[in-house]
């Protein structure tokens, strides 16, 4: 499992905001990056292309494409490009994810007695 850190990392690490080898990140740069991330995995969700259970949380495998659409979102705060291309690709590999029994709303609460 990765955290949210870890997340913001890879992300910060796409954008090449990472610090460099064996430095911090600059607090601002991590701080953008944690702002976006409930958003966008509201967004994900909404859009049925991803949900994540907990936001602090996240399967390894999943760590690398969700940071790469959320690098897409804020790259233009770091003076970069977007790449709609990479995102979509992204995107296609967080529903891959997703298990093929999956229907919205089938989570039901159960009432254990």
């Amino acid at each position: 499992m990765k955290t949210r850190e870890d997340l913001i990392l890879a992300t910060l690490k796409l954008l090449q905001a990472d610090g460099g080898a064996g430095q911090q990140p600059e607090a601002e740069d991590v701080q953008e990056i944690d702002s976006v991330i409930d958003g966008k995995l509201a967004e994900l969700n909404a859009r049925e292309v991803y949900y994540a259970q907990d936001k602090n949380a996240f399967d390894d495998e999943v760590v690398p494409p969700l940071s790469i659409v959320i690098a897409n979102e804020v790259a233009p705060v770091f003076g970069q490009p977007r790449n709609p291309e990479s995102r979509r690709e992204a995107e296609a590999i967080l529903r891959s994810f997703k298990p093929s029994t999956y229907v919205v709303g089938s989570i039901l609460a159960v009432d254990y007695f």
